[in-house]
């Protein structure tokens, strides 16, 4: 499974908004919002702006469903320790304090005691597929689903593997990238973003709203 552990860190984080620019996301701009994990709809404009492009990319019948934008300090603690627990579960063997085992838990949650995630930038998204009527599309596995099936090129029926390659194609087109272990992270301009391109600047640092 894919880790970011030893991609490059970017050495410096230029924080182009001062005050962070933020807005709402709507649901009445063709982008639907699942509450099943956050209430907290806010994101950066520029981000926002790059969403709705993204949109109008999707075939006919095709909308965004957002499960996660900004995610503040307190929330990104809880996932972690969510993560935690379910990884000493799958390996009772290990230390909670080892290196491997922070590196097993980094997989599918950034350390917020560490370098914290795209997440509380404001610049990263949790973002699936539906239709008109906010229904599902098959994506080969549930957002947040951490097992082998969240991975992008896990073996997936070819339905939902036709949808992936749809989400990732409209949102690649406008400069977004993908996180290759969770089929339904992207972001662009934070941390992870940096590491995944190459580029030696975060545009956008973590926020503490």
């Amino acid at each position: 499974m894919f880790s970011d552990a030893h991609l490059p860190e970017p050495k410096i984080i230029s924080e182009v908004e001062n005050p962070p620019d933020l807005c709402v996301i709507q649901e009445a701009d063709g982008i639907f919002f699942d509450t099943r994990f956050t209430t907290e709809r806010r994101i950066r404009r520029y981000i926002y702006k790059m969403l709705l492009k993204a949109h109008s990319l999707l075939p006919v019948g095709y909308y965004f469903k957002i499960y996660e934008a900004y995610r503040p300090l307190q929330a990104q603690i809880q996932l972690w320790k969510n993560v935690v627990a379910e990884q000493k579960k799958l390996h009772p063997d290990l230390s909670t304090d080892s290196e491997e085992f922070i590196a097993l838990c980094d997989v599918f949650a950034a350390n917020p005691y560490r370098q914290g995630s795209g997440h509380q930038s404001g610049a990263a998204i949790d973002v699936s597929l539906c239709d008109a009527e906010g229904k599902d599309y098959d994506m080969g596995g549930q957002v947040r689903g951490f097992d082998t099936s969240a991975d992008f090129e896990y073996p997936v029926s070819e339905t939902a593997r036709h949808h992936r390659l749809i989400l990732r194609a409209a949102l690649e087109n406008v400069g977004f990238v993908n996180y290759p272990a969770e089929w339904w992270h992207y972001s662009f301009g934070d941390r992870l973003w940096a590491r995944l391109t190459g580029s030696k600047i975060a545009i956008f640092s973590r926020l503490d709203l």
